[in-house]
């Protein structure tokens, strides 16, 4: 009888403490607000974690989202005001008050229209007939970090391409390469390619966009850059990444060891190539990407609202890789995937590529 007893009082200590630990994770959880509106002047659906990023879907006059716009209406953009938004009210507000904003420019309105209007007449099985308007571009990809083993590589991109037909490469960076050595080797590249093909189109992801960045100013032939017409930059960490801060911890940096020694890649050089992204470092010497202004520059950013316990810690609207305005090449025009993350997965990529370099092709038309 002794024995129950005790079993007894264990087991209601033990009922307790499981209620102790989901009443705790029930107040710790992060409350959510399903809505159904718009965006882009078309329907949104998603979870939010904020009334008012609730209301700027669905309801874009209502006053509170009127408040926060006129009270924000002359302030510049960039990430000081977003860490601001964020802290007031929360990340996803932040967020889609950065979306809105850059939807207001005429040129990116314009854009982001076109973008979509042609996703929804695209179909995955007929991209290949579609592609006649490139046959007079050859289209050069700079892929990102580590992209042998990554959707960075492009590989769906150029697969479509060759089966229309499209002269295409990938210049083959050094995966796990420093970035300026890296850019040297794009520039010089670049201005190979140039010697055959009079007209490039150049598309760079996330490290390789930091890359391309800087290659331009190593390009030494007036006629190479000439030969460039349009450049895409996707998801470009032009600033590093946040990411590699994280990594760069003492602790942390003994798991990448680790994990690169049994993968067998102990020769990595990791203190160097985390200091090389470093966000802090590289936000701290920031330098203006001198792009020819003759290079038309589209920005083709990820806006997907993050979900999850992190965003205590997140201050900056972001993509988990680099916040979204260090993405973007300032002065040219910005394009928004809202159904998407870095790394786009559960998306159709080639159907966004698609749509972009039609686009892209029209302008380059209409100004010659």
């Amino acid at each position: 009888m002794r024995l129950d007893l005790m079993t007894l009082r264990f087991d209601l200590r033990l009922q307790l403490l499981a209620i102790c630990i989901i009443i705790s994770a029930i107040c710790m959880a992060q409350k959510t607000f399903q809505v159904e509106g718009s965006l882009f002047g078309r329907p949104f659906s998603t979870l939010v974690d904020h009334e008012l990023a609730a209301a700027m879907l669905a309801d874009r006059q209502d006053s509170s989202v009127v408040n926060l716009f006129a009270s924000y209406r002359d302030v510049e953009l960039n990430n000081e005001l977003l860490k601001d938004i964020t802290k007031n009210y929360s990340l996803h507000v932040a967020s889609l008050f950065l979306v809105e904003r850059l939807y207001e420019q005429e040129r990116n309105r314009r854009l982001q229209d076109y973008y979509l209007s042609v996703i929804d007449t695209l179909f995955p099985l007929e991209l290949e007939r579609e592609l006649s308007f490139l046959k007079d571009f050859y289209i050069v990809f700079v892929p990102a970090f580590n992209y042998e083993s990554n959707i960075g590589n492009f590989w769906e991109q150029r697969e479509l391409l060759d089966a229309a037909k499209i002269p295409n490469e990938i210049i083959k960076t050094q995966q796990w390469g420093l970035v300026e050595e890296n850019a040297k080797l794009i520039a010089g590249k670049l201005e190979e390619i140039s010697k055959q093909h009079r007209n490039l189109i150049v598309v760079s992801v996330s490290k390789g966009g930091l890359e391309t960045s800087l290659a331009w100013e190593k390009i030494q032939n007036p006629d190479a850059l000439s030969a460039i017409k349009a450049w895409i930059n996707v998801s470009g960490i032009l600033n590093g990444s946040p990411a590699a801060d994280y990594w760069s911890a003492s602790k942390k940096k003994i798991w990448l060891r680790f994990g690169l020694f049994f993968s067998g890649k102990w020769k990595v050089p990791l203190t160097q190539l985390l200091n090389d992204l470093s966000y802090k470092q590289r936000k701290q010497h920031e330098q203006t990407q001198l792009i020819p202004r003759s290079i038309y520059t589209v920005n083709f950013i990820t806006g997907k609202l993050r979900q999850g316990k992190d965003h205590a810690a997140v201050v900056i609207p972001g993509d988990g890789y680099s916040p979204f305005l260090d993405e973007i090449v300032k002065d040219r025009e910005v394009v928004v995937e809202m159904n998407a993350d870095h790394t786009f997965k559960g998306v159709n990529l080639n159907i966004r590529m698609v749509a972009l370099l039609h686009y892209i092709v029209n302008q380059i038309q209409a100004n010659e």
